[in-house]
């Protein structure tokens, strides 16, 4: 079963960006694409185009790198990145927000011209330091849809098996293995739907005997995530407890380090992480 966060249609005016962001912003066009976001490229885009480009999109995302794009004599200033920050900006109204993202998370004072940026932060304007472009575009996701809560049904099982549909093709081989032996419910995470899923993973979660959040490529994804759903679920005093789990051809060890406290996790190749659920759960049922 898939649950999609969001279904409101929406288009983003994508901007130039400075050359030191060329690889993160075709990172970032290729998980816009993913999650079914409709998107204007404003990347070489004339001058006298930038307005109209800009009228025909619901919102603008503007990705900041070493460059000045924002101050009158920042070294940016004049470049279509700046621009058409500077265009998108002057458009701001309740019906066209716009979105900025500084995938470094550097707001020292040597990216002063950064701080300037969120000191100017007006009505409609959103600026964000998330360095995922996952976690990035499922902000943007939260910002330009009303979540509607909707009623699932949930069942007592033995594992509740969560993922990113990003991660679809390896997690169905997972599944597919795990319910050989055990009762599983799983649950793909799209990007596209307007259901508040919150609800239904919480009661899901008091229903089953352990959480699994697997993922492979979406790493900064299913961190967020797995300690999102542990604090919704009660945290340390939860009944149902989770194991986050990354599969060794994309995921590193190093990557769970912050939730060593909250939860156990465990990188491992494809073939073994069944198994090291399994481990988990009987380790769960003998307490």
């Amino acid at each position: 079963m898939f649950i999609n966060l969001y279904n409101k249609m929406f288009t983003v005016f994508l901007a130039a960006v400075s050359p030191d962001m060329d690889d993160t912003r075709q990172e970032l066009t290729f998980v816009l694409e993913n999650a079914g976001i409709k998107s204007i490229d404003g990347k070489g885009l004339p001058a006298d185009k930038i307005d109209l480009a800009l009228q025909s999109a619901d919102c603008s995302i503007h990705v900041l790198g070493k460059s000045d794009i924002y101050t009158h004599d920042g070294d940016g200033y004049n470049t279509p990145a700046g621009v058409q920050f500077r265009a998108a900006k002057n458009l701001c109204n309740d019906s066209f927000k716009m979105l900025v993202w500084n995938p470094s998370g550097d707001d020292s004072n040597a990216s002063s011209y950064i701080n300037n940026i969120r000191r100017e932060i007006i009505e409609n304007t959103f600026y964000t330091d998330k360095q995922s472009p996952i976690v990035f575009v499922e902000d943007i996701r939260n910002i330009m849809n009303i979540k509607q809560s909707e009623s699932r049904h949930h069942e007592p099982t033995d594992i509740f098996f969560l993922y990113n549909e990003l991660d679809n093709d390896t997690a169905i081989g997972v599944y597919s293995m795990l319910k050989d032996f055990q009762q599983v419910q799983k649950l793909g995470i799209s990007m596209s739907s307007d259901v508040d899923y919150n609800t239904y993973i919480t009661e899901q979660l008091a229903d089953s005997k352990i959480g699994v959040v697997y993922y492979n490529f979406a790493g900064d994804w299913a961190v967020s995530f797995a300690r999102q759903i542990w604090k919704d679920s009660g945290g340390n005093s939860s009944q149902t407890p989770i194991l986050i789990v990354g599969n060794s051809n994309h995921a590193k060890i190093e990557d769970l380090a912050v939730l060593k406290d909250i939860m156990q996790s465990s990188v491992n190749e494809q073939l073994r992480i069944p198994l090291d659920i399994k481990v988990f759960l009987d380790k769960q049922l003998k307490k």
